[in-house]
């Protein structure tokens, strides 16, 4: 992680273009292909939070490591909640009734509440998980009866796009959804915009961004 002092400092550039601080800014180290010993590293450089992608291959590495937390960031199966449910504290890709179904009953039979985000399709790209921004508030209140989940914000996967402008309109929506849901959504415990990766994160903080998930910027290209 030897671009770590460097990503900080954007971090901290970004987030006072919006009037905020680094601390205000929740970073999860995307550690997709990453071994056990780099996770473990991510401490040292004052990180404190793992997403992993796949179920398959958070298992295959997993283990618990004091002052680290697991998160799910990628698509979720609802067979897969099983496996993942006394493991992890975050799942960032509740898009759907049949999952967070899934979820309330794993985590209900291990005496466990799940905080999870809900995730949105901002872009509307065929393909992507997310629901619509237009159903996103909806589908947060009709989750109300789910005991053991908790929804704590939003997520989101920004599209490629073409210059700054662009981006942080998308940015922007996603910021205007987040405060609807804060005034409508009185299920929820509205604390997180998981918005921006290496390409974008610069520009979701400055459009409200207060979660970001880092791989390639931090640890280089992926192992393949």
């Amino acid at each position: 992680m030897q671009n770590a002092e460097i990503v900080k400092r954007k971090i901290a550039a970004a987030a006072e273009k919006s009037g905020r601080k680094f601390d205000n800014i929740t970073v999860v180290c995307a550690t997709k292909t990453r071994d056990i010993g780099t996770v473990a590293d991510i401490k040292n450089y004052g990180f404190s939070i793992a997403g992993e992608n796949r179920v398959q291959e958070f298992l295959s590495k997993y283990k618990p490591i004091d002052g680290i937390s697991w998160q799910i960031v990628g698509q979720l199966q609802s067979n897969k909640v099983k496996y993942i449910a006394d493991k992890v504290d975050m799942i960032q890709s509740l898009d759907r009734l049949s999952l967070a179904d899934e979820i309330d009953r794993q985590c209900k039979a291990i005496g466990k509440v799940m905080d999870c985000l809900a995730e949105v399709n901002i872009s509307g790209i065929d393909g992507r998980g997310g629901v619509k921004p237009s159903d996103a508030i909806e589908f947060i209140n009709s989750l109300s009866g789910h005991k053991n989940l908790k929804i704590k914000g939003l997520m989101t996967v920004l599209p490629i796009c073409q210059d700054y402008k662009e981006l942080a309109a998308y940015c922007k929506k996603m910021k205007k959804l987040f405060d609807d849901a804060k005034e409508k959504c009185n299920c929820a415990d509205m604390v997180y915009l998981s918005m921006g990766m290496s390409d974008d994160f610069e520009c979701a903080i400055e459009n409200g961004a207060n979660m970001i998930r880092l791989g390639r910027i931090l640890f280089g290209e992926r192992n393949l």
